[in-house]
């Protein structure tokens, strides 16, 4: 007589407790903690983004003040007398520093030029710069300072026009 081998009979995958097991759990935690550093990034550079055109806005207004000063200093006064730009730059480069130029287009109360006195840029932006200005040579805000940026107002070169420079540190 030949006797059977029994074998034990075995669980089907299907007949299996519920849940995850270990390896799938660590694949699955893998995955969101991967999804979860691209958001991460994705974020970190949208605000460094968004700070970096902040501060290419802020060059265009300083630039913008600065061509209205320019041309305000062309008429001396209220006469037809027109000075050069020349004298309107040697004035303008006898400032040495940014910060002493940037103080052109600030409203002054105590002048008697009207211009001067209204200023080129309103004087809760002006008070925005000068907050974040440590340097006089680095004209900054808090847009700049996160983009770890700065605005000059380098030397008018002959034959050109006074521009803002934005500058990475």
């Amino acid at each position: 007589m030949k006797t059977a081998l029994s074998h034990p009979p075995q669980k089907s995958t299907a007949a299996r407790a519920g849940g995850f097991s270990f390896v799938e759990a660590i694949f699955t935690i893998a995955i969101i903690g991967i999804m979860s550093s691209l958001v991460v990034a994705a974020l970190s550079n949208a605000s460094r983004d968004a700070n970096r055109v902040m501060a290419r806005q802020q060059q265009t207004a300083l630039n913008s003040a600065l061509t209205a000063w320019v041309m305000s200093q062309t008429r001396v006064g209220s006469s037809a007398q027109v000075r050069s730009l020349e004298s309107v730059r040697t004035t303008y480069n006898a400032l040495g520093t940014t910060s002493a130029r940037f103080n052109l287009l600030v409203p002054n109360a105590s002048s008697s030029d009207p211009n001067a006195r209204a200023g080129f840029i309103d004087q809760t932006t002006a008070d925005h710069f000068l907050e974040y200005t440590t340097s006089t040579d680095k004209l900054k805000s808090s847009a700049l300072e996160n983009s770890k940026q700065y605005l000059s107002l380098p030397t008018w070169q002959s034959g050109d026009f006074p521009r803002v420079d934005l500058v990475s540190e």
